[in-house]
């Protein structure tokens, strides 16, 4: 038994990084976190509950429909990324996202409305920026 509680609390705030991909796909950000922030390849993603660390080694999670999308501008902030694939079928519409810095793949879900609006193909460089990012720190050894 991992963790007890309602779905929804489960769901939101689950208490292990088992949980956390257990309940449906995820993003990780392996990484340092120094003073709130996950310095993880060349993102830096604010993570305000581990302002208390200090250069310690964590993941972040994040699930794919907790990221936005904006189209790249090289003053903007967020995660460089090269879109690979986009289904859009119905309401929502995958993407499969590359990062620039090698840190691997990215898989958001969008709106397909928002999806239009951007305009989107294969190829397109984008800027990725988590919405929430839920950080558990490694054990030290």
């Amino acid at each position: 038994m991992e963790q007890v509680g309602a779905p929804d609390d489960v769901y939101n705030h689950p208490a292990s990084p088992f949980v956390y991909g257990f309940l449906g796909n995820v993003n990780l950000f392996h990484g340092r976190v120094h003073e709130g922030v996950l310095a993880a390849g060349d993102a830096s993603l604010p993570v305000p509950d581990h302002s208390h660390a200090r250069d310690a080694l964590g993941v972040g999670y994040v699930r794919p429909h907790e990221l936005d999308i904006e189209l790249f501008t090289p003053e903007g902030e967020g995660i460089v990324a090269l879109l690979k694939r986009a289904h859009a079928i119905g309401p929502l519409a995958q993407l499969e996202l590359e990062r620039s810095d090698g840190g691997g793949l990215i898989e958001a879900l969008l709106p397909t409305k928002r999806y239009t609006q951007l305009q989107l193909s294969p190829g397109a460089t984008v800027r990725v920026k988590p919405k929430r990012v839920r950080v558990f720190l490694e054990e030290a050894a």
